[in-house]
């Protein structure tokens, strides 16, 4: 097991590994001394962008998980006409579905403002007009992880927080250097350019096609990003909607010190990201080839959980030292509360193990789960907010309930399932029994 593990993470995959380790401590780094530079109050604002940002990324990832599925498989079949035509016919149809919600948040960006009491519009506008460019984006990052450059697919995130960090730094230094006032728009900005430079950084060459995908692919592909739709839709709620929530609730000093608790508490799920990029693509193609693949899920969930508790235990012995190294003294009220978050989000980076493994094989049950999850974390926010800790306490609560229902389900269909399926094996073919026993 230990061989074949390795095997999963070397060379190319690798590569990626550790540059997704570097560009999340980049974006760290952004957030973090944007939160010691502007302080509490200003930073909830500067948090809600980066929220906003991260909701759309779990929408692009609908594209890109689509792309990598089916590209996965062409590439497994060696039919690379397939393989392009899958990739322009997405990268077509994501276009038009970004510049469709564009549209839509556009005509409701007053109230978007008001809701969470936003200064401006304008950091707003700018972000919602990077979303047709961060979809498109997603569809060539679907390819290269579909087809296994790691490599390729690793620069596309280090260029996007390259430019994010050069350029989100000078145009803050010289909004506060000149009059101030005009933070969020800097950090908008820092957000519009680094999509539009990575975007041609992840341009792929044209390649030879075919007219149109059989209906039949399309079928399959339709089914697909309806049920991806409705699983990112649930990673939208369950990460997004707490920092949203208490952007409405609380005033802005607290939930600023929230956005620095979230922020630091999340590591575990954006450390752990790359295990299920990796897994995705390689779960997929060992079940086209019938090969065995539940060790790849088992040493994902062991990563994941291994990396996990290690952050909890942090959190919990060194959780001033964290706090003030990162964020500074503003924020020290919030570090009795910092392992209770890294407990709920170790708890959730888990079950994501469990949903990615299965829909990867097709078995979809697991994300009615997560949809289920983020709409009663919603519920139970709204309904129990006086505190910040009582907030965590609804997520910890959730996501256990989460990871259990997932390993119940596992349970169900690698043991109940298995044993049914013979017993109806055994009554199908009596005769061929008694004749072996006979013999």
């Amino acid at each position: 097991m230990i061989s074949k593990l390795k095997a999963l993470f070397i060379n190319d995959a690798t590569f990626l590994f550790v540059s997704t380790i570097i560009v999340n401590a980049g974006n760290y780094a952004i957030n973090l001394i944007l939160g010691r530079v502007l302080g509490p109050a200003e930073f909830a604002e500067a948090s809600i962008l980066a929220t906003a940002v991260l909701m759309l990324s779990f929408i692009a990832v609908g594209f890109q998980l689509t792309a990598a599925k089916y590209t996965a498989t062409y590439n497994a079949e060696n039919n690379t006409s397939k393989l392009y035509t899958l990739t322009n016919w997405l990268s077509r149809r994501s276009l038009d579905i970004g510049i469709g919600l564009c549209l839509i948040l556009l005509l409701a960006i007053y109230p978007i403002k008001e809701f969470l009491q936003f200064k401006s519009v304008v950091p707003l506008l700018l972000v919602i007009i990077c979303i047709p460019i961060y979809f498109h984006l997603s569809v060539s990052r679907g390819l290269l992880q579909g087809i296994e450059k790691f490599k390729n697919l690793a620069f596309t995130y280090i260029s996007e927080m390259a430019a994010r960090l050069i350029v989100t730094f000078l145009l803050v230094f010289v909004v506060i250097k000149i009059q101030g006032g005009w933070t969020s728009e800097a950090i908008a900005i820092g957000f519009l350019v680094s999509f539009v430079i990575t975007f041609f950084v992840s341009k792929q060459k044209k390649r030879r096609t075919i007219k149109g995908l059989p209906k039949e692919d399309l079928s399959l592909i339709y089914k697909f990003v309806f049920v991806i739709g409705i699983y990112e839709f649930s990673q939208i709620l369950i990460n997004n909607s707490d920092i949203i929530l208490v952007k409405h609730y609380f005033e802005n000093e607290e939930a600023g010190l929230y956005a620095a608790l979230a922020l630091i508490g999340r590591v575990v799920f954006f450390a752990t990201w790359t295990i299920v990029t990796l897994l995705f693509p390689k779960v997929i193609q060992k079940e086209k080839k019938g090969e065995k693949h539940s060790h790849l899920f088992w040493g994902s969930l062991m990563i994941v959980g291994g990396i996990g508790c290690s952050i909890i235990l942090a959190c919990l012995f060194m959780d001033e030292l964290i706090i003030n190294l990162l964020f500074g003294s503003a924020y020290l009220s919030i570090s009795p509360l910092l392992w209770k978050y890294a407990v709920a989000t170790t708890l959730f980076a888990c079950a994501n193990v469990f949903a990615y493994y299965y829909m990867s094989l097709n078995k979809y049950f697991p994300v009615a789960l997560s949809v289920l999850a983020g709409i009663a974390q919603i519920v139970l926010i709204v309904l129990y907010h006086n505190t910040i800790e009582q907030v965590i306490s609804v997520q910890i609560i959730l996501m256990a309930g989460l990871l259990l229902t997932m390993i119940c389900y596992y349970i169900f269909v690698n043991y109940f399932t298995v044993k049914a399926n013979s017993r109806i094996q055994e009554k199908s073919y009596p005769l061929e029994k008694s004749f072996a026993k006979a013999n």
